[in-house]
């Protein structure tokens, strides 16, 4: 190799991000310290070097590990995760979500890829404890259940979709509950976000810290905002029809 080409080569090194030059770095010192293990084990063992090299070693292994999983991670999460949901399970959903006056909460799932990319295809029932015109509690026993049943057949909870009262986009935003909710579900470790279904057919997915898309096929849905779409041909009953209907 001539020097102008070294030259070439330790410019490009330079431009290595910090962390690959620190993995670099130990990958070095790691090769060194198995060297200087495989030594000691072949020649007079000395229980205190050996047992000294092989902290090193380990030691060093672990900060490698470290490392790596810190890029890894940081990688992901630039990454959105994707959801893949057709327009006729919307209508299923929201056909289910507003079948009362009251507002109604379901949980989904499908199949994954484990990392970023997300199918909905399955909506998972429980019961319910309370619920009205604008809230709706799960019944404790009953939706530890349905996560039970989900864990069982190695599935997991995608989304939680349930419904508001009023309509038009301005009643798809999420109260504080339903992002305190979603909050709650991040942090437990479920890769899920949340849908919000008003009764004429607009519908807002959101998520409290994920970040995600959503892409929705079928030609009777548009999108109407980053995560807002509006199922077409949608003739809400009047409510005061349905409260007449239940008290009765």
């Amino acid at each position: 190799m001539d020097r102008a080409m070294e030259k070439a080569v330790a410019g490009a090194s330079d431009l290595r991000r910090p962390e690959q030059l620190l993995d670099g770095y130990l990958l070095k010192r790691l090769h060194g310290a198995l060297d200087e293990l495989g030594e000691l084990a072949q020649g007079t063992l000395d229980e205190k070097a050996v047992e000294g090299a092989y902290a090193r070693v380990k030691e060093l292994r672990g900060l490698r590990r470290a490392i790596v999983s810190l890029v890894e991670g940081e990688k992901s999460e630039t990454q959105p995760s994707v959801y893949l949901v057709a327009s006729s399970f919307l209508r299923i959903a929201l056909r289910l979500l507003t079948r009362t006056h009251d507002e109604e909460l379901v949980y989904v799932t499908g199949p994954e890829d484990g990392k970023r990319l997300f199918a909905l295809t399955r909506l998972v029932r429980f019961a319910l404890s309370e619920k009205g015109v604008a809230h709706a509690e799960p019944e404790p026993s009953s939706q530890t259940a349905a996560l039970t049943r989900l864990d069982k057949r190695q599935e997991r909870l995608l989304a939680a979709f349930h419904s508001h009262p009023g309509r038009g986009a301005g009643a798809t935003a999420p109260s504080s509950v339903d992002l305190s909710t979603q909050k709650n579900l991040e942090r437990m470790g479920y890769p899920s976000i949340g849908g919000i279904f008003t009764r004429d057919g607009f519908v807002r997915f959101y998520s409290a810290k994920r970040r995600f898309q959503v892409i929705v096929s079928g030609a009777d849905c548009e999108r109407v905002g980053e995560h807002l779409f509006r199922l077409k041909r949608i003739t809400p009953k009047p409510l005061l029809r349905r409260l007449i209907k239940h008290a009765s």
